[in-house]
């Protein structure tokens, strides 16, 4: 997942830890391990180690080892279990140094009944707003939260952070995506197996999103637009998915109201009678006629 936060470059080989008259010091090769209170802040006041560790402290060492081995999501979903299974039991002495492969034993995050573990206090999805929340004050878990929550509706591409902002303007009524110009640029993007010449022909059919969405999604036919045949309507038919993130979820996409599909729709109707006439009275040709 992409996201705002960067991952510090500083990924050692070795890391080791000393507990000093000033306090615990960690490094990351030659050094200092940053606390990564940006991903989860659960201990600002710094690191410890070993069976006499504040669990809270332990768990910011584990968030801060297992931000730069292993990854974000990891950190957070995983750093008390590791740090009871690693940071507690295995790291006893006031110092201590281990290798970057050691830290990604498996192990070390997996959660064994006779233990008892720190909680894990990153916010769950249910914990979390779109609406409310200040997006210019959270931290990793937070957005990972709030990933988690409106995957269905976020706009995947881009930076993560600017999804979730895009995605709150929407909520909470500042922006709408429907009367946002439609160009066949937004499907040579988005629908790269539509030809050149639907393509041209749809965004001169289509003034808006809106006008181009409820079309895509709810209109009975497609093929009635010039230039859309069978293959692709289908295609257009598969961009629902990424619509509904387009507009931050499908109750944001307008209703279609076409006259012309009730037209279709009786046309058919008048074919389908004629069609019946014929199987019943084989002197009547197809066209209602004897």
């Amino acid at each position: 997942m992409k996201t705002s936060y960067s991952r510090s470059t500083n990924r050692a080989r070795r890391y080791r830890g000393e507990r000093t008259l000033g306090g615990c010091l960690v490094y990351a090769g030659d050094d200092l391990l940053d606390k990564h209170l940006s991903v989860h802040p659960v201990s600002p006041g710094g690191f410890d180690w070993g069976p006499d560790a504040a669990p809270e402290r332990a768990c910011q060492l584990a968030i801060a080892l297992l931000a730069l081995t292993l990854g974000l999501e990891v950190a957070v979903d995983d750093y008390h279990l590791f740090a009871e299974n690693f940071v507690r039991r295995e790291l006893t002495g006031d110092e201590w140094s281990v290798r970057l492969q050691d830290l990604r034993e498996s192990s070390y995050r997996e959660q064994y009944l006779h233990r008892d573990y720190p909680e894990n206090t990153a916010p769950a999805p249910a914990d979390v707003e779109i609406e409310t929340i200040d997006l210019d004050t959270i931290t990793y878990a937070d957005e990972l939260a709030l990933v988690r929550r409106y995957d269905e509706v976020l706009w995947k591409k881009g930076n993560t952070h600017g999804n979730l902002a895009r995605l709150q303007t929407i909520r909470r009524g500042e922006r709408d995506p429907a009367a946002e110009p439609f160009s066949k640029q937004w499907l040579s993007t988005h629908g790269r197996l539509i030809s050149s010449t639907a393509k041209r022909a749809l965004g001169e059919e289509f003034e808006t999103m809106g006008e181009f969405a409820a079309w895509a999604c709810y209109a009975t036919s497609l093929t009635t637009v010039d230039h859309v045949g069978e293959s692709t309507a289908k295609t257009i038919r598969s961009l629902r998915p990424t619509l509904v993130r387009w507009f931050g979820g499908e109750e944001y996409i307008p209703q279609f109201d076409d006259d012309q599909e009730t037209l279709v729709t009786e046309d058919t109707d008048e074919e389908d009678r004629n069609e019946e006439a014929v199987e019943d009275n084989p002197s009547i040709t197809a066209s209602g006629k004897p």
